[in-house]
């Protein structure tokens, strides 16, 4: 019986893996390439044996600068020499072991300004570790401007990702040398939530595996050290598409802070570019300064995007834009509550929330329109389990010599609000059917006993469509609470915005008041109806 077998350029027996001597010898003996295609064609027989290069060489850095496209080709001692060392690197590969379900399963993960590394090993009998396989790859241009934090945690989901048929489903230990992972990927801790939210999204990833994750300083982790630091050349740029852009009706085009006002201003701050080069090269072991104690505080949680600092999924404004941001947030004056949820969402600084509160409190518009405090409270109502199920009508008006027909959903708090020419039962119902055109029949309408609510042919109308109709206590109209609430919204906002024709001021109140986290729910409406947010000029800064 034979004791070794040869099998797609492999040679492999009861020991393990490893090259065939021919095919060593004939990358050996390749010539020195000429242009592009002779190197990709080099590159690619020594990358089917990439799985042996434990420590693959600095100098092949020099082969990779002459891939891209429109690059002059130049054939220098450096490459030259490069070329000779990968050989020999070849030569000299070890062998790998066969995998065995039976022994204990490491993996070693690492990270450089350029490339990504990852060994996964058995821990053998007599306490040393033996390889399985290597593998490495460089950072695409955009991974290159991820924070020191998001590079390490890319390491581990690359090699995760890459050796998945040998981890799923059977304990490993993942070893890295940056000691912030061990709190933010600690197997017995929850998702942080603060963290940004590629790390978010890995953190669920690795909640698939079953792991146990150690810290081990850089010099003791020098073979993933090696491969990130000496990484395969690969193809997997992705191109970035431009965003989407929309114009608002109620705006301008021009945004008052941008990703490139944000980048620029960012950079120029003494203390945010201070904050933005420790995310990008590595935070000191103790706080620098006090000026930024506050971000040092949040150093795990903090990335980077495009030269913006973002904490979570929020950017933080440098000082000369927060005075345009206070005022676009306000420019549909909610309240306090209201705009620190709004801004919670999308931005952040030191000190916002003590800004918010004076910008309000500040505002004549808000101060003259403040509402007195409820009498009594309002009915409440069993909440639903579902979006639009129940939605609460109302006439509100006359009020700016118009009448306006408000629906709002009592799950999402979503409004739809019309402007009413009549308000007879046929014009309603007109106005129905035009809503539910988009959002489709309800099960449940709560009105007043108004005449437009309470006529046969309304009933009728109800009734053919299979909705339940209930209408409140007569001379009670707080037992339709939901309405009440959303007419006294919708009229304390439209007296705030100044300029505009009604359906301008109208426009503007909906698409405001549908993307601001609502104090009962502590999400936006759009965000509990359509399972997502609407993009809104917010979604620009960065």
């Amino acid at each position: 019986m034979a004791e070794e077998v040869v099998y797609l350029g492999f040679k492999i027996n009861k020991h393990g893996i490893y090259p065939v001597e021919s095919k060593v010898e004939a990358i050996d003996k390749a010539p020195s390439p000429t242009n592009v295609t002779e190197l990709k064609a080099y590159l690619g027989m020594l990358n089917y044996y990439n799985r042996f290069l434990a420590n693959l060489s600095h100098l092949l850095k020099p082969l990779h600068v002459l891939l891209p496209k429109d690059t002059k080709w130049s054939w220098e001692k450096e490459q030259e020499k490069a070329f000779i060392e990968s050989k020999q690197l070849l030569k000299s590969a070890s062998v790998l072991v066969h995998f065995d379900p039976k022994k204990k399963l490491i993996l070693a993960c690492d990270a450089s300004p350029y490339g990504l590394g990852a060994v996964l090993s058995h821990k053998m009998d007599d306490g040393s570790d033996k390889p399985i396989a290597y593998t490495s790859r460089t950072l695409t241009s955009a991974e290159k401007n991820y924070s020191v934090l998001e590079k390490e945690s890319l390491a581990i989901i690359f090699g995760i990702k890459k050796f998945h048929q040998y981890l799923y489903g059977h304990p490993v230990t993942i070893i890295t040398d940056h000691k912030p992972l061990i709190g933010l990927f600690r197997e017995d801790k929850p998702i942080p939530t603060m963290a940004a939210s590629r790390i978010q999204r890995w953190a669920l990833t690795l909640a698939a595996y079953e792991y146990t994750i150690v810290y081990k300083e850089g010099s003791l982790n020098g073979n993933a050290d090696g491969l990130s630091r000496l990484p395969l050349k690969t193809n997997i740029e992705k191109t970035r598409t431009p965003g989407d852009t929309i114009l608002l009706m109620e705006h301008s085009a021009t945004t008052p802070v941008d990703a490139k006002q944000i980048q620029k201003w960012t950079r120029k701050d003494t203390i945010l570019s201070m904050v933005l080069r420790y995310i990008l090269n590595g935070w000191p072991s103790k706080c620098p300064s006090e000026d930024i104690k506050q971000y040092y505080s949040r150093k795990n949680e903090l990335s980077s995007q495009d030269g913006c600092i973002l904490w979570g999924g929020r950017v933080i404004i440098p000082q000369p834009g927060r005075e345009a941001m206070l005022n676009e947030l306000h420019q549909g004056h909610p309240g306090i509550t209201r705009m620190k949820s709004l801004a919670r969402s999308y931005i952040w600084w030191p000190g916002m929330d003590n800004d918010l509160e004076l910008t309000v409190v500040n505002c004549y518009s808000c101060q003259e329109n403040r509402k007195l405090p409820a009498e009594a409270p309002l009915h409440p109502w069993e909440y639903p389990s579902h979006p639009w199920s129940r939605i609460h009508i109302d006439f509100a008006g006359p009020f700016m010599n118009k009448s306006f027909l408000i629906m709002v959903d009592a799950y999402s708090k979503w409004i739809d609000i019309h402007v009413m020419n009549s308000t007879t039962s046929e014009a309603t119902i007109a106005k129905l059917e035009q809503t539910f055109a988009t959002h489709g029949l309800c099960d449940l309408i709560i009105s007043d006993n108004g005449a437009a609510f309470t006529s046969k042919e309304f009933a009728d109308y109800v009734k053919s469509n299979g909705i339940e109709h209930r209408t409140s206590a007569p001379w009670h109209p707080a037992s339709n609470g939901c309405a009440e609430r959303a007419v006294q919204s919708f009229k304390e906002g439209m007296k705030k915005i100044k300029e505009g024709t009604i359906q301008e001021k109208l426009n503007r109140f909906l698409f405001n008041y549908r993307i601001t986290p609502q104090t009962t729910t502590g999400l936006a409406p759009s965000e509990l109806l359509m399972k997502r947010k609407l993009k809104s000029r917010y979604c620009g800064y960065h």
